[in-house]
């Protein structure tokens, strides 16, 4: 049985998100999705973008995480559940 469902792991969200946007120029590996974390982790959970899953993982919405991931690369203040204002 194959379920879709729109949360995917951290990784696989990141992975999508930098080759969708190669013109920002991140890499798609662990070290650029901990480094980017570093730095916009807060509004990322702030969004409903990204939870912390119980065994020390990170789960993102596949449609949150990208728009609110490129506010935040960009420099663009994102809104209420990733909407970009």
């Amino acid at each position: 049985m194959n379920m879709c469902t729109e949360w995917t792991t951290g990784l696989e969200a990141w992975a999508e998100f930098v080759a969708n946007h190669p013109e920002l120029g991140y890499r798609r590996d662990h070290w650029a999705f901990h480094n980017f974390l570093r730095h916009f982790k807060q509004a990322l959970i702030d969004h409903d973008a990204i939870r912390f899953a119980k065994r020390r993982f990170w789960v993102a919405h596949r449609d949150r995480f990208t728009s609110v991931a490129f506010a935040c690369a960009t420099g663009v203040e994102a809104t209420d559940k990733g909407t970009v204002s």
